[in-house]
């Protein structure tokens, strides 16, 4: 971002408000309006939490996201209560990128809510602009701020970030309600894509065993602190490619000191153990004794870069899908 322009204003000027900010915003230049897609950024904040809406949320990389992939950002302040009201505080802003003459901005409002959430739907559609695609993007722990049903299924896509779960069990649990039903969103989860390369090793190294009896294998999944939702992402996955029931599951899952690997997993295969590591910039596999070890580049992508990437995805990845409701059985959720 090279600028921006904000004031605060009344919840119910905001469009008039902000006629009025890109005026300012053009007078050293031409900026152009760009805009793909609402993106509402939602985190809880109690009532008597001090908020500076003009202040960027700690660790969440908003203003990179959007100079990547341009949206109409709502910034949620959400303080839950049990009374219908309006909003009570906005800011807006205009964020400028680029030099003249290629200088675009982003509009971005943040308001501060406090209301049931019944509530919520009729201040995010007074909002989001009607002709394009809406995401939300869940800033909270789902393991202790379930989603709220009637924003999300506003959405084209919910996408969150598993590795800030505390509780993995708890955190697929909020999600089951979403996998079965026709009118649920799309779901994007950033730890998902880190575990892209993982996948991808696994798979070479099936095709290069050649293995035929799924019903065989053994797995052992070791994560290092803080990556427990990885390690459980990558059993769902496994399982559901081999159609294991939730209660058939030969998949142990540990953690292991922190030694510089986020994941190690070993495979029983009959004929000889499969074994993977990964780290920040490879997954190295072994196949027992008669084949040469090969390896998979990780990728490095900050966050932002990843839920650009995200927010362009217009299809639903039936694989995470089926990676949650084989966690959802695994942990006794509805799916």
């Amino acid at each position: 971002m090279t600028a921006f322009v904000s004031r605060p204003c009344a919840a119910s000027a905001i469009d008039d408000e902000l006629a009025l900010l890109w005026r300012d915003a053009g007078r050293e230049g031409p900026v152009a309006r760009a805009m793909m897609a609402n993106l509402v950024v939602f985190t809880d904040c109690a009532g008597r939490e001090r908020v500076d809406l003009t202040a960027p949320i700690e660790d969440v990389p908003v203003t990179e996201v959007v100079r990547r992939h341009p949206s109409r950002v709502i910034l949620l302040y959400h303080d839950r209560q049990k009374d219908l009201r309006s909003p009570n505080d906005a800011t807006i802003t205009v964020l400028l990128f680029g030099d003249p003459p290629t200088r675009f901005g982003v509009e971005q409002i943040a308001i501060r809510s406090a209301c049931a959430e019944g509530s919520l739907p009729s201040i995010v559609r007074r909002l989001a602009l009607g002709d394009i695609p809406t995401s939300i993007w869940w800033t909270e722990d789902l393991a202790r701020a379930r989603p709220l049903d009637a924003v999300v299924t506003m959405a084209r896509q919910f996408l969150y970030d598993s590795r800030h779960w505390g509780d993995v069990a708890r955190g697929v649990r909020a999600l089951a309600p979403l996998l079965g039903r026709d009118d649920a969103p799309d779901l994007a989860d950033l730890n998902w894509r880190r575990l892209a390369p993982m996948q991808r090793a696994i798979a070479e190294a099936f095709a290069a065993d050649a293995v035929v009896d799924g019903g065989a294998l053994r797995m052992r999944i070791e994560h290092q602190p803080g990556d427990a939702a990885l390690a459980w992402l990558l059993a769902g996955w496994f399982c559901s490619r081999l159609d294991w029931a939730g209660s058939e599951w030969p998949v142990v899952v540990e953690e292991a000191a922190a030694g510089g690997e986020v994941l190690a997993v070993s495979i029983g295969t009959g004929r000889g153990d499969i074994s993977a590591t990964m780290n920040g910039n490879r997954v190295l596999v072994k196949l027992g004794t008669q084949n040469a070890p090969f390896s998979v580049a990780v990728p490095r992508q900050t966050d932002a870069e990843a839920i650009a990437a995200e927010l362009r995805n217009l299809g639903r990845d039936l694989a995470l899908r089926d990676s949650l409701v084989a966690l959802a059985r695994r942990f006794g959720g509805n799916s």
